[in-house]
């Protein structure tokens, strides 16, 4: 059951990444890469954001989730309406370095539309993914905060 999860985490946010944007032309890979190396650049060895699917046939699409990261691991991954802790294993949520994978595997298999980056830190923050009706939608990953 973790791995089907994981399977429709993964398809939903390849999916969802492509229909990113308020363009349809495809984003090149070397906007991606130079965003990823602000991002390598600039990144905290902790932080927290919210993170949001839109568009996909998933449990939680169109819920706010909190997710914390320490040392590229995710720590904890919360529902922000209820404060209950989220179902399944923790690598279901994505650090930001898995955000630009799916990014980076959207636009290889021409699935990503469009992908907005945060002006300061590089990070992707709407991801829009051009797929299968299930497969389609957005990832949104806001309010990113540096951690002591």
């Amino acid at each position: 059951m973790q791995r089907n999860l994981y399977m429709a985490v993964t398809i939903a946010a390849v999916s969802l990444f492509a229909s990113c944007g308020e363009s349809t032309s495809p984003v090149p890979k070397s906007e991606i890469s130079a965003h990823r190396t602000e991002w390598t650049q600039r990144a905290p060895a902790a932080y927290e954001y919210d993170y949001r699917l839109t568009g996909f046939f998933i449990s939680f699409a169109g819920r706010e989730i909190h997710v914390v990261v320490r040392d590229g691991v995710v720590q904890s991954a919360t529902d922000v309406a209820t404060g209950e802790p989220m179902a399944g294993p923790l690598t279901t949520w994505p650090t930001v370095a898995a955000l630009f994978d799916e990014v980076t595997k959207a636009a290889d298999a021409g699935m990503l539309r469009g992908v907005r980056f945060d002006p300061v830190l590089g990070y992707p923050t709407e991801i829009d993914l051009n797929g299968q009706p299930d497969a389609s939608g957005s990832v949104f990953a806001t309010g990113l905060r540096a951690l002591p």
